[in-house]
């Protein structure tokens, strides 16, 4: 599995992963990270490797200026997510595991193949994968977020250092 971590600070979302492939007994570290930019978005993925689709194949639409960001997300984004999975042979059935953690502007959101959710949370940050529990617990603890980089890369060492099923170089981006 993995770890990505979503945070909210400076009017600007910062994403972070490491880049970790394990299976039940074992982990491999990827050449590849599973975060990405595309145009305003920055996106990163975890539960299945079918997230690596996204970079080479991907490119959403782009909200106007004027537009309600999160209708536009809900209705426009969704719709060509769906799409794009349906083009390229993404798992959307229930038992799917892809989750991503989008962000766009100052905006986080949480997203899952297998009811294609969207959501958007109170709190200035979230993290998704099976080293999340250990991520949230550094971020829930973090006393500033002035530094958010070193916050993001601190709560993904953390799932590092105590999931067994997280490992390897970590990447950040910001949108």
């Amino acid at each position: 599995m993995t770890c990505i971590v979503g945070l909210k600070a400076n009017n600007k979302v910062y994403i972070a992963g490491e880049r970790g492939a394990s299976t039940e007994d074992s982990i491999m570290h990827l050449t590849k990270p599973k975060i990405h930019r595309f145009g305003p978005y920055v996106i990163g993925f975890a539960g299945t490797m079918e997230g690596q689709r996204l970079a080479y194949t991907f490119d959403p639409p782009r909200p106007h200026e004027d537009e309600n960001l999160d209708e536009f997300m809900h209705t426009t984004f969704l719709k060509y997510l769906r799409e794009f999975y349906d083009e390229w042979w993404v798992d959307t059935s229930k038992d799917s595991e892809l989750e991503m953690i989008i962000g766009i502007k100052d905006r986080l959101y949480e997203h899952s193949s297998s009811d294609m959710s969207l959501n958007d949370y109170s709190l200035g940050y979230l993290a998704i994968g099976s080293g999340c529990h250990f991520a949230l617990g550094y971020l829930y603890g973090a006393t500033s977020f002035d530094k958010p980089e070193e916050v993001a890369q601190g709560a993904v060492k953390a799932a590092i250092k105590f999931s067994q099923t997280c490992s390897g170089t970590i990447d950040i981006l910001n949108t």
